[in-house]
């Protein structure tokens, strides 16, 4: 019997991820068993078995398809749009990332999973793996930024990244919802003004108060 290659593999290991990527998106963690995902790879259940045991398994290689995909998204972020610092352009490609997939199901599967993290300790784990890295970097380009004076150096990097994820993951879920009544570009230029300093026309002096 001919040895299968290395190659053949990680292609059918990839197939069956794909699989259950579009069942996720469809049907969500919770209501997406194995067998579906099978059947969606058009494979028997001993060759999924051989690969995965659990869904757990299945989102953990997801995972890592996503880290190696924000590895080289952060390379191409250094060469492009160098007006603004680095962290703030990662704030651009997390708010566009979620457009890229015909059928917006990207963002539906992370809304998937954020939700399950709240049941399921184990895909909370994974989905704080993914976000480990960019939670170490992203305070250390904030301090390169307040060191250089562009931002106020009285806020706390981790806070400014936190408020930073807020606006990720709202954008998310409003894109998750409505995927073609969403102008990001326009939002993108908001995000751009709030954290530049380019919001507000003038002191605030003329906006009107409750008294």
């Amino acid at each position: 019997m001919p040895k299968v290659s290395e190659e053949h593999l990680e292609a059918r290991r990839q197939q069956i991820v794909d699989a259950a990527v579009q069942c996720f998106a469809r049907s969500g963690i919770h209501g997406t068993s194995l067998d579906d995902i099978r059947l969606a790879a058009d494979l028997s259940r001993g060759a999924v078995y051989h690969y995965f045991k659990s869904k757990e398994d299945i989102i953990d290689a997801l995972r890592e398809r996503s880290v190696e995909e924000d590895q080289q998204l952060f390379e191409d972020l250094e060469n492009r749009k160098q007006e603004l610092p680095l962290w703030l352009r990662t704030l651009e490609m997390g708010m566009t990332r979620n457009l890229e997939t015909p059928g917006n199901v990207d963002t539906r599967v992370a809304m998937f999973l954020w939700a399950e993290a709240l049941l399921n300790e184990r895909v909370l784990n994974s989905q704080m793996e993914l976000f480990k890295p960019w939670m170490e970097l992203m305070p250390k380009m904030v301090r390169q930024s307040q060191e250089a004076g562009d931002v106020n150096p009285d806020l706390d990097p981790h806070a400014v990244i936190f408020v930073m994820g807020a606006i990720m993951i709202g954008s998310t879920a409003q894109i998750a919802w409505d995927p073609d009544g969403q102008d990001v570009g326009a939002a993108i230029k908001v995000a751009e003004a709030l954290f530049t300093g380019k919001f507000w026309t003038g002191d605030g002096s003329n906006s009107s108060s409750a008294e």
